[in-house]
């Protein structure tokens, strides 16, 4: 199953306002070699509510865009081996994994991601965002009506907007219909520190920024032990005639331990 979204929308962008999109898409594949047996698709499971001992989606939208804006720019188009961080929300164990949106062409190593997961982990995948923040400081008569949660949230959902394609599969079944999305109802604290992935300054970092997010995402129950192959497209065509479309891919290997 493929997903096309409306070409309409915007995604406002300026030095002084928090405006960010990561797109991302999820295909999941699996392969047999000779060294490697990977994982059938039985047994995937996704959560389509919150599970125990979560009252709700947004802590994790909080707790994701928190850890991207977190990761150093240096890491931002040059991931490292395995690109994700563990979290703990209620009773449940979180895995977060690298926004494929930074899955440019130059990015070597986000399609060859090697990563480990333990068969008690939840896997939470954004299969594509949109966010929009502004800090406490006055930033200089730039977007100064995008202040109220409802201006912050309508920003972010127009960026999303923007997204042509968004396909996702698992073991070669497309499971495009469990994505789920997710709008926040309360804005969000957003902490930039200094070494942020999109160099962004003063008065942002160290500011006391709030967030309004929608995210489309799979949230993962446990996976079958074994190897999972994981593959995201990204196909991005704004409606801008001057910006080019986009085209991200990301890979992981997960092997699921017990």
């Amino acid at each position: 199953m493929t997903i096309l979204l409306p070409e309409n929308g915007l995604s406002p962008l300026g030095p002084g306002f928090l405006s960010t999109v990561f797109l991302s898409v999820l295909a999941l594949v699996a392969i047999t070699t000779p060294l490697m047996l990977y994982a059938s698709e039985s047994g995937i499971e996704f959560y389509t509510s919150p599970p125990s001992g979560m009252e709700s989606f947004e802590p994790l939208i909080a707790k994701w865009w928190n850890w991207r804006i977190s990761q150093p720019y240096a890491i931002a188009t040059n991931w490292p081996e395995c690109l994700k961080s563990s979290v703990v929300i209620g009773n449940q164990s979180v895995v977060f994994l690298g926004d494929p949106a930074s899955a440019v062409e130059r990015n070597v190593n986000a399609r060859n991601q090697t990563c480990e997961l333990s068969s008690q982990d939840n896997l939470y995948l954004t299969v594509y965002a949109g966010e929009c923040s502004t800090g406490a400081k006055p930033h200089e008569g730039e977007f100064p009506d995008m202040k109220s949660p409802d201006d912050l949230l309508l920003c972010a959902q127009d960026a999303n907007r923007v997204i042509k394609l968004m396909q996702v599969k698992v073991d070669g079944v497309d499971v495009s219909p469990n994505i789920i999305r997710q709008t926040t109802s309360e804005p969000f604290s957003l902490l930039v520190p200094e070494d942020n992935p999109f160099e962004w300054g003063e008065p942002i970092v160290g500011g006391n920024n709030t967030a309004m997010a929608e995210n489309y995402f799979l949230l993962f129950k446990s996976l079958p032990i074994g190897v999972h192959e994981i593959t995201v497209e990204v196909i991005r065509q704004p409606i801008q005639a001057n910006q080019p479309v986009e085209h991200d891919v990301a890979k992981w290997n997960i092997e699921v331990v017990s």
